[in-house]
């Protein structure tokens, strides 16, 4: 208990501290008062470079990532069409062999028949000789 209390009493005596140090007096000159965040922006040439140059290397670096990001997405779209022209390609050819599997049945079959009708033929004249003999 008392370590959180003692920790509530060091919580606000820190932001007590930040709030006066972030608010202005009016008896001090505002020079003074000025912290690391309200420095003016930096001004000799050679900073003024540096961050040209920071500026440059962020942008390309997001450059590259977006174009990265980019080619990763059109694989992955070309991947899956090339997916699904495969799986249609493989449907059609499974389609062609079920016709191709249809037809030969029915050749069999019919095939079947004009051999049953032959015999049924055969079988007839066989009868029809022995009638006549």
């Amino acid at each position: 208990m008392k370590k959180a209390l003692s920790l509530v009493a060091l919580l606000a005596a820190a932001a007590l501290t930040a709030q006066a140090q972030t608010t202005p007096t009016t008896t001090t000159p505002a020079v003074i008062q000025a912290t690391p965040l309200e420095q003016p922006a930096m001004t000799t040439p050679e900073m003024q470079k540096q961050r040209a140059e920071d500026a440059k290397k962020t942008y390309e670096t997001q450059k590259q990532q977006t174009t990265a990001s980019e080619q990763v997405a059109r694989d992955t779209r070309s991947a899956m069409q090339d997916s699904k022209q495969q799986m249609r390609d493989q449907k059609k050819q499974m389609k062609a062999q079920k016709d191709q599997l249809r037809a030969q049945r029915k050749t069999e079959k019919e095939n079947k028949a004009r051999e049953k009708a032959a015999r049924m033929q055969m079988k007839a004249e066989k009868q029809r000789a022995k009638a006549m003999n």
